[in-house]
């Protein structure tokens, strides 16, 4: 099976051969899910690796009380999820949904560990994408632990604008459909602190908020904010 061109686009498959790459095409399944569909749970078996095709989708972690707090978003074509539970065997630490329509790859953990083991290019890959999820997670935890939800809310906007913007005359249009449920999941406060906070980013013309999205309209208001 001849591996599609975004193959070498990817991250996780940087600098591996041709003859490389056909190897674990082999081994890969494409997976559709519709708006809204769970891809897998929290607390499910982890058999496969996930690498994103098309789409967004969304990571999050129940709490007892059955709110949600979100621990990423994945918009990028080739970013790797649900890697921890083929790693350690144990099962899904979070719940995955997608957020529209979604294309994904899959890979068995079997499958995942042969071509680990054969290929060290793949391997190496691998743990740099690890480490830049650690490096994210470090982020967001020093963000909730030191910044007050407007700063929080600031961040994470220009944050989006920078995976996920836009430039248009009028600003950066984020290009992700959010509610503003999703965002403070994403930040980690209420909806009623988020909602205020973006109202007051409206009042000083900082953002546009039309139809469900975002659009950035003074970058520089935004990163000042967060040194308040």
């Amino acid at each position: 099976m001849k591996p599609p061109d975004c193959f070498g686009q990817m991250p996780l498959f940087n600098r591996l051969t041709h003859s490389q790459l056909g190897e674990i095409c082999q081994d890969i399944l494409e997976r559709r899910f519709e708006p809204g569909e769970i891809i897998f749970h929290e607390g499910d078996p982890g058999e496969v690796v996930y690498l994103l095709k098309a789409g967004q989708v969304r990571i999050f972690v129940s709490g007892l009380d059955g709110s949600e707090t979100s621990v990423m978003l994945i918009g990028q074509p080739g970013q790797v999820f649900g890697e921890l539970a083929v790693i350690d065997g144990l099962p899904r630490s979070a719940t995955a949904v997608s957020l529209n329509a979604v294309s994904l790859y899959t890979l068995s953990r079997e499958a995942f560990t042969r071509h680990a083991q054969r290929i060290p290019q793949f391997s190496l890959n691998f743990l740099q994408e690890l480490s830049h999820r650690l490096r994210y997670n470090t982020q967001q935890v020093d963000s909730l632990a030191s910044l007050g939800v407007p700063q929080r809310l600031a961040r994470k906007l220009l944050e989006l604008a920078q995976a996920y913007g836009q430039i248009r005359p009028d600003g950066i249009f984020i290009n992700l459909t959010l509610t503003q449920t999703d965002l403070a999941s994403l930040i980690g406060a209420t909806r009623e602190s988020t909602n205020k906070s973006l109202r007051d980013f409206r009042r000083h013309q900082w953002i546009q908020l039309r139809q469900g999205h975002i659009t950035i309209l003074n970058q520089q208001a935004l990163q000042a904010q967060i040194s308040l």
